[in-house]
C-alpha cells in the first residue's frame, strides 16, 4: 500500500483545493484505488482513482489531466507531430522545443526524411527549431504547424488529450470500478449538489461546500458498489445527507434554519429535502 498511498498523495497535492478537501480526496482515492490496483497496477490505479474523485467534484477532465500530468507527463501527451524535412549532407538531425532538445524518431522517405516529434498539451504554441534539417514545402499538417523559417516553426498544441480518458476506460474494462463498471462521474453530474440551489447556498455560507462535496463523492462511490437493489437516486440522497451530517455541526444547522425561516422537518442537516425532486430518475 505504501507506493500506492505515496502516488495518491503526490497527485492530490497538484490540485488547487483546501487542505480539508485534499485530505478527504486522498482518503476517497485510496479506497477506490484498492479495488483496481490488482488489475491496473499502483500507478494507473492512483491516477484513475484521483481523477475519479476530482471529476466527481465537478472538475473538468482537461483540468484533471493537466494536474495529473505534473507528476506523470505522459498523461499530457498528444498525437506525435510528423514533419517531412530535407536533411543536411552531414550531421545528425536534432529537434529543439522551446530551446530544449526533444528526443524524436527519424526515418528515410525517399529523398527526404520524416521526423516523428512527441508533443504534449503543455507545449502550448511551442517554438520548434530543427538542427541539420529544413522543412519541405508541403511536408507537414498546416493545422498543427506554422512555419517561421526554413528550419523553424510554431507547433500548435491546442487539441484534445485522451490519455487520461484511456486510463479511465481501462478501469471500466477491468470490471472493478466503482459501481461495477457504472459511469460514476456521469451519475455524480446527474445527482449534483449544484442542482439543489438552496442546499448549495447553505453549504457555501457555512464554508463547507468543498468538504461535503468530496465526502459525498466518496460515499456515493462506495454506496453504488454496494447498492443492494436501491436506485442510484436513493443512494445519492443517502450519501449527501450522510456527508452533511458528518461535517456540519448541529448549532450551524440551527443558525441557518432560523436565518432562512426553514422548517426543521424540511431539513436533514443542511439538505433541503424538497429540493431532491430536482434529481430526476
Amino acid at each position: 500500500m505504501a507506493p500506492l498511498r505515496k502516488q495518491i498523495e503526490m497527485l492530490v497535492e497538484q490540485f488547487n483545493a483546501s487542505p480539508e478537501v485534499k485530505a478527504a480526496a486522498k482518503q476517497s482515492a485510496e479506497r477506490l484505488a484498492v479495488r483496481i490496483m490488482e488489475a491496473l497496477g499502483p500507478t494507473k490505479a492512483a491516477i484513475a482513482s484521483v481523477a475519479q474523485v476530482f471529476i466527481g467534484q465537478g472538475r473538468r477532465l482537461a483540468e484533471v489531466s493537466s494536474c495529473i500530468s505534473k507528476v506523470h507527463p505522459a498523461m499530457d501527451r498528444l498525437r506525435d507531430l510528423v514533419v517531412e524535412v530535407y536533411p543536411a549532407p552531414a550531421g545528425e538531425v536534432r529537434v529543439l522545443v522551446d530551446g530544449r532538445e526533444r528526443p524524436s524518431r527519424s526515418y528515410s522517405d525517399g529523398l527526404y526524411r520524416k521526423l516523428r516529434i512527441p508533443l504534449f498539451a503543455s507545449d502550448g504554441n511551442a517554438h520548434v527549431e530543427l538542427r541539420n534539417a529544413r522543412l519541405t514545402c508541403r511536408g507537414y499538417d498546416a493545422k498543427r504547424v506554422e512555419p517561421l523559417g526554413p528550419s523553424e516553426f510554431r507547433a500548435r498544441a491546442d487539441e484534445s488529450n485522451f490519455e487520461l480518458f484511456k486510463v479511465l476506460e481501462e478501469v471500466k474494462l477491468s470490471g472493478n470500478s466503482a459501481g461495477a463498471g457504472a459511469d460514476l462521474s456521469a451519475m455524480l453530474r446527474k445527482y449534483s449538489i449544484s442542482k439543489l440551489p438552496l442546499t448549495e447556498r447553505l453549504l457555501k455560507e457555512a464554508g463547507l461546500l468543498q468538504q461535503v462535496s468530496a465526502e459525498y463523492a466518496r460515499l456515493y462511490a462506495h454506496e453504488v458498489g454496494n447498492g443492494r437493489g436501491r436506485s442510484p437516486r436513493k443512494l445519492a440522497e443517502e450519501a449527501l445527507i450522510d456527508a452533511c451530517e458528518e461535517f456540519v455541526p448541529a448549532y450551524l444547522v440551527s443558525s441557518l434554519q432560523q436565518k432562512y425561516h426553514l422548517k426543521q422537518s424540511g431539513l436533514r442537516s443542511l439538505v433541503v429535502m424538497s429540493e431532491l425532486a430536482a434529481w430526476q430518475g
